[in-house]
Order: C-alpha cells, then sequence, then structure tokens
C-alpha cells in the first residue's frame, strides 16, 4: 500500500497526485486537529461528558473511564461521527444498551466485560450512519430498547458537552444559555493550541482559502480570532454548522471551491468524513476536483493501524502536521 507513495519526513504524498500539487489554486480547511489542536478540549469534552453522564444521570458508581482517545479515533475513522456532541451521545447510547443488556452495576464492568467498545463500533457501525445507525441499530437488536432510550436523553448529553466545552466564561457567548448543569467556570476551549505557523499567512496569500468545519459559527469565530486570519481568510468563505451542508455531505466544499472558481483544489481534514466528502465531491463531478489531506498529529508516527486505514482509503496526502502541508504546496506553486 505504501509503495504508491512517496514519503519526506513525516508526510506522505500519492505518487500519481505529486505532479498536481503545483495546479492547487485553492485551500480549504477543517478546523479541529488541523489549525487547532482539540485533544485536550473536545476529545476531553467526549471523555468529561460520558463519564459525567454514568456518574450523575444514571448514577453508575465506580472509577473507570469509559472512553479514551483512541475510542474516539475509532468512531471518527468509521465515517459518521464528525460532530463530537453526536459522537458523546453515541457513546453513552451504546454504554446504556450494554448496561441494561448484561444487567451491569459499576463502570468497570461497564468498561471491561465484552463486547468492547472499539470491536462493537467496528462490527455494527462501519461504513457511515453514525448516531442515526446506531440508534437503529440498537432498536432493531435490543429488547430492551424501550428502557435504554429512557434513560438517554440525547439533548442532555449536548447541553452537558457544551458546558464542558465552553464553561461559565464562554457559554452564552457560544451557546446563548447559561450553564445550569455542570458549573465549571473554565471550560476545555481554554485549552486549545493553535497548530499553524504565523509565518504560513505569507504563503498562503497566494492561494484563495476558506473553511469549512463542523463547529458552529460562534465557535469558529471564537477559535479563527486566535489565528492571524484576517491576511488569508474572508469571511465569506467560511461553511459552519449552520450552513446545514454537514459532512461528508460535499455541498459545503462544492459551494467554496465555486465560490473561488477554483480549478483544483486541496481540502485538509483528519477524519475519515473529511476523506469523504472529498471522494464525494469527485465523483460527483467525474474527475479530479479536489485533492484530500489528513493531518493524524503524533498518530502518524505512533498508531500504525490509523495511518495504514487512511492510506487504505486512497487520501492523497497524510501528513503529521498542517504546516508541512503548505510548505509542501507552497514548493510545488
Amino acid at each position: 500500500m505504501i509503495k504508491n507513495y512517496l514519503q519526506k519526513n513525516d508526510i506522505l504524498i500519492k505518487k500519481e497526485t505529486f505532479p498536481l500539487l503545483a495546479e492547487v489554486d485553492t485551500i480549504i480547511f477543517d478546523i479541529d486537529g488541523v489549525l487547532v489542536d482539540v485533544s485536550s478540549s473536545y476529545y476531553q469534552t467526549i471523555i468529561d461528558t460520558v463519564q459525567y453522564y454514568f456518574h450523575k444521570i444514571v448514577y453508575i458508581t465506580g472509577k473507570a473511564n469509559l472512553v479514551d482517545k483512541q475510542t474516539i479515533n475509532n468512531f471518527k475513522m468509521i465515517g459518521g461521527f464528525n460532530d463530537d456532541w453526536e459522537l458523546s451521545a453515541a457513546a453513552v447510547l451504546y454504554y446504556l444498551w450494554k448496561m441494561e443488556e448484561y444487567s451491569i452495576k459499576s463502570l468497570e464492568e461497564l468498561k471491561n466485560n465484552p463486547p468492547m467498545i472499539d470491536e462493537f463500533i467496528n462490527k455494527n457501525l462501519a461504513g457511515g450512519g453514525g448516531l442515526s445507525k446506531l440508534i437503529t441499530w440498537i432498536k432493531e437488536n435490543s429488547s430492551s430498547s424501550d428502557n435504554i432510550f429512557l434513560l438517554w436523553n440525547k439533548e442532555k448529553i449536548f447541553q452537558i458537552a457544551k458546558e464542558f466545552y465552553a464553561g461559565e466564561k464562554h457559554c452564552f457567548r457560544l451557546y446563548n444559555f447559561y450553564p445550569g448543569i455542570v458549573g465549571n467556570d473554565e471550560g476545555n476551549i481554554e485549552k486549545e493550541i493553535i497548530l499553524i505557523k504565523p509565518e504560513i499567512s505569507e504563503k498562503l496569500k497566494k492561494y484563495r482559502v476558506g473553511i469549512l468545519t463542523g463547529r458552529s459559527k460562534a465557535e469558529t469565530r471564537f477559535i479563527t480570532g486566535q489565528i492571524n486570519r484576517d491576511l488569508w481568510l474572508k469571511p465569506e468563505m467560511v461553511v459552519t454548522s449552520e450552513d446545514n451542508m454537514k459532512k461528508p455531505s460535499p455541498d459545503g466544499l462544492r459551494y467554496l471551491l465555486e465560490k473561488s472558481q477554483s480549478k483544483l483544489g486541496l481540502y485538509i481534514g483528519d477524519t475519515m468524513d473529511d476523506l469523504l466528502t472529498v471522494s464525494n465531491l469527485n465523483q460527483q463531478h467525474k474527475k479530479r476536483y479536489c485533492l484530500s489531506a489528513l493531518v493524524l498529529g503524533r498518530d502518524f508516527v505512533e498508531n500504525k493501524d490509523q495511518k495504514e486505514h487512511y492510506l487504505k482509503n486512497d487520501v492523497d496526502i497524510l501528513a503529521e502536521d498542517v504546516n508541512q502541508i503548505i510548505e509542501l504546496i507552497h514548493r510545488r506553486f
């Protein structure tokens, strides 16, 4: 598989893609995992939300952490779980199913007794479909589905997640409500780290640039306000969750590329849904209208399975760091 790719340091480029890099005129960014390190913000929020729900809402005893980074990555690798609030709700729903199905009474049993969550995800949720697919699976396969859905409150899970993420400090600004469940002053948003380097801004001036993200407009405005984006990003070149063009639908990507009158675009993301968005767009156009790039962070070096998964799914560029990709494209301009 890797024989089809050129490798330079911590970046892999498909051999047939390399000559096309000089033709790229538009670069579209995802935010999470690309422009911003969210391992201590969104990822931690998912972990916190699931733990809180079972401790404070369902009242299960124990200390075991039900979700970790690997589980979150597994959700994102199968597609359909780009939305972190929906991912949180899916993890809670899975564990409620397991709790009811096997009469489990503690977090330790919930985590360690089979079936394990990663095995369940890969067996029953692969191929996309996300939260809706899990809901359908439980309705079709569980004799306790009525009890499970009585215990599962999606809107409350979303609120808990938003409160963990934004904290009292930013909750109203981002979501237009004051927190009333968790009560944290500073949210996990304070732990986000900007990944794109300031000097990259100069290189981006050569391109038309946009953002396609599952974040809300308020969240996007907050985080881009911390990036020197005025040099390279026009407000009309941003698509957020309110625009109802949810990945892996290609609609948002098509909108941005058409608006910039692009001949060949590059979309830089970090999950399977980002890769599928590009693939779906190219299938509709029946030509290479956009190239795909994924940023894996340290997982590029440390997670062989994840890297092989994306290579198997035909990603054009796979890298550790977004700055490496911009430098690569810039040199080929």
